[in-house]
């Protein structure tokens, strides 16, 4: 219903206002049948997840004909990050809003690469592009060199995937820089970009009008 409207009374691909169809992953055959209805629709860009909260986490098998569906539709998946609030957040005990917002996109998406990755879903889907949205960029080298590390301590674990875990993120990721981190010097923020495969792995997204959006500035400004 919400994409109809939307459709029908928001979307226009000619004046540039497009959108990913948000997946109702909890029914998976449903959420293909939604992808291949609007497949053909110039104004439906790709299929977003969000990541808050999701079990099984994106990996499980029980999500294959979404990625099928997207596969087929030429779309992107879009993992975008949620569970970021006091009141929603599923450790308690934290007390401000500060100390969740740190923490909860950048843990969402964490786990949901993990898991995607892990079980193989670059492999099952070889067309399929995946994007991770609204998390910052630092966090995916460390992700990406721990998970290097465990995979080659425990290969068998993983049967699906035929080489490094930073292999696939270097190859077949892309990552929105939205918030984007502002290090105490620019150097360091050139080095995570260098290490997480170059900006050709990187989206500027913007988050307009949330209050940590960022403007196209914070990526044109940068000296590098």
């Amino acid at each position: 219903a919400y994409t109809d409207y939307m459709l029908d009374n928001v979307l226009d691909a000619d004046a540039g206002l497009r959108m990913p169809v948000p997946i109702p992953y909890h029914e998976p055959d449903e959420a293909a049948n939604l992808i291949d209805r609007v497949a053909d629709e110039d104004a439906i860009v790709g299929a977003c997840f969000v990541t808050g909260r999701a079990e099984p986490p994106f990996g499980h098998r029980k999500y294959d004909p979404i990625y099928a569906a997207a596969e087929r539709a030429g779309f992107p998946v879009v993992y975008h990050s949620g569970n970021a609030f006091g009141d929603e957040f599923y450790m308690d005990g934290f007390a401000s809003y500060l100390e969740t917002h740190s923490l909860g996109f950048v843990w969402d998406n964490m786990a949901q690469l993990t898991s995607v990755l892990c079980q193989g879903v670059p492999e099952k889907f070889p067309d399929l592009d995946i994007v991770f949205q609204e998390s910052g960029i630092f966090w995916i080298p460390q992700l990406m060199f721990r998970l290097d590390t465990e995979y080659l301590r425990n290969e068998w674990q993983a049967p699906l995937i035929e080489k490094r875990p930073s292999e696939y993120m270097k190859e077949r990721f892309y990552f929105c820089t939205q918030p984007i981190e502002y290090p105490p010097t620019e150097k360091y923020l050139d080095y995570v970009i260098e290490m997480l495969g170059g900006p050709e792995r990187l989206m500027y997204a913007s988050d307009y009008p949330h209050t940590d959006y960022d403007a196209p500035s914070s990526i044109t400004d940068l000296s590098f």
